[in-house]
């Protein structure tokens, strides 16, 4: 495990009494993932009825219709996960001296069971965990599930065409979608094994594949006879290629859409078969994004093979990274006024090193409102009444601010008791012990380098992040973060952008 210069900050010494993730060797990529998961808004507390029903449905079923063992590795993940989070919630809010970290033992097991590529404890890429667990778990099928049904109208056997058709500006292309189709398809002529494209918006029941799954609709117009071609897919995350441009610095905001909606031209050797024209030509690739998901996953390209295919090397350019961004969805880009929706950043995995075999993975992700879910859930059951709106309404870092919410923040009415997965596997932490402890850096402001707020407490929770480097949780300020994020050190990172939408 390669460490980085964080730790050593004087500004990144106190714990806010959160549990972390023992590593077992080479698991920092588990650990970054895992935390990032717990931090996202909601996922825990579906996690916990998804588990839930899965088990109720297994004990219903006393054995009579044994599930196949793909199907049931896969509810072994869902039942380790939730298991892993039940002893971190257990562990959270320590008043004295943390607890020992959680061994994420059995998890790693489970995952290595329902993908190989994961057994043991070498280093493995967090992305490529992300996409294994996002892909398995978005094909879960719920118990009481409808079947599903496909509510658009169908495109004409996944593609319609518009001959002559002018160019219309709806958005652009990313390389995860292109490139996902180009390795299932040989001059336009689509490949087996890609039958589990979906046209159909994703469909409530299976919380990851309504929350995390997007849809993307890639054109191909022939520069030729200018006839185009449509083709949708899914997606769980946006690829961004590292293509930095000095000249383009103060761009910000406007770079990072220009790359996630950039185009592509396909020539030379990639020459596009028109069936139109009955031949290969040039033609002009661009994606728009029918629907964006709720959580939003970008990652930025950074690794790749060498000439030789020897190791993996990394591209270490600087990217911009917005803390808000505008949505980019094509009803937001085609609408006559500002987009309807935004996308506030809640996590970052940064990596460490010059290649992926030998780096380190360190998750940085935002304390903030994590836990409306609770407070709104309608599944019968028991409910933790202890826990009411007034106590809670502001999420679990309520103390970090004694100010009015912010106009990102959704207003959320809030009345019920909370349901009881909170206490079950929620987070947990004691608002006393970040006051004292935040309290003792009297006197540094909070807007400077290493900084920390005032006695008060007074700016908004959106400033607090936490950073997570495997056994040790520290509490760092947006300031530090951003810091971090416009760094040009060369081995020091971003890798993944998690952004959740938020109006």
């Amino acid at each position: 495990m390669m460490n980085g210069d964080h730790s050593s900050d004087c500004s990144r010494t106190l714990s806010p009494g959160i549990a972390s993730l023992a590593n077992l060797g080479n698991t920092c990529f588990l650990n970054s993932v895992l935390y990032t998961l717990r931090f996202t808004p909601g996922f825990c507390h579906n996690l916990h009825h998804l588990n839930t029903d899965l088990q109720t449905k297994l004990k219903l079923e006393n054995g009579r219709q044994k599930p196949d063992q793909e199907q049931e590795n896969i509810v072994d993940v869902i039942h380790t996960l939730h298991h892993l989070f039940q002893k971190l919630c257990s562990s959270d809010g320590y008043t004295s001296d943390p607890k020992d970290p959680v061994l994420p033992t059995a998890l790693l097991q489970s995952i290595g069971r329902l993908c190989p590529l994961f057994e043991g404890n070498q280093q493995q890429d967090a992305h490529e965990l992300l996409v294994t667990l996002f892909t398995h778990l978005q094909d879960v099928k719920v118990p009481g599930d409808l079947p599903k049904t496909d509510s658009s109208p169908p495109l004409q056997q996944d593609e319609k065409k518009s001959k002559k058709k002018p160019a219309q500006s709806v958005g652009g292309s990313t390389p995860n979608l292109i490139q996902s189709l180009e390795s299932n398809s040989e001059n336009g002529i689509e490949k087996p094994g890609f039958s589990h494209l979906k046209d159909a918006k994703p469909p409530p029941g299976n919380f990851v594949k309504h929350n995390f799954v997007g849809i993307g609709v890639m054109r191909t117009k022939c520069l030729e006879c200018e006839s185009s071609t449509y083709k949708k897919e899914e997606f769980t995350n946006i690829d961004i290629p590292i293509q930095y441009d000095s000249e383009d610095e103060d761009d910000g905001y406007n770079f990072f859409i220009n790359r996630i909606m950039a185009s592509e031209t396909l020539r030379d050797v990639n020459k596009y078969w028109c069936s139109e024209c009955s031949r290969l030509n040039e033609a002009q690739r661009t994606v728009s994004y029918e629907v964006l998901p709720t959580v939003l996953v970008l990652q930025l390209k950074r690794f790749t093979t060498t000439a030789s295919r020897t190791y993996v090397s990394k591209l270490t350019d600087y990217i911009p990274t917005p803390l808000i961004m505008d949505c980019f969805c094509q009803k937001c880009r085609d609408g006559p006024g500002p987009p309807i929706h935004k996308y506030r950043l809640y996590s970052v995995i940064l990596h460490l090193g010059g290649s992926l075999a030998s780096g380190h993975y360190i998750a940085y992700v935002r304390a903030g409102d994590v836990n409306y879910d609770y407070f709104q859930c309608r599944r019968p059951g028991l409910t933790d009444s202890t826990l009411r709106n007034k106590h809670s309404k502001r999420g679990i870092f309520k103390m970090f601010s004694k100010s009015t919410p912010t106009n990102t923040e959704p207003h959320i009415s809030v009345t019920n008791p909370a349901c009881s997965s909170i206490s079950c596997c929620g987070l947990k932490l004691n608002p006393g012990i970040l006051e004292d402890r935040l309290g003792s850096t009297n006197g540094i402001d909070a807007n400077t380098n290493g900084s920390r707020h005032s006695p008060g407490l007074a700016s908004d929770q959106d400033d607090i992040w936490l950073e997570c480097d495997d056994e040790q949780i520290s509490v760092i300020y947006r300031p530090q973060l951003e810091e971090l994020l416009t760094s040009r050190q060369s081995t020091t990172t971003p890798y993944l952008l998690f952004y959740n939408r938020i109006c």
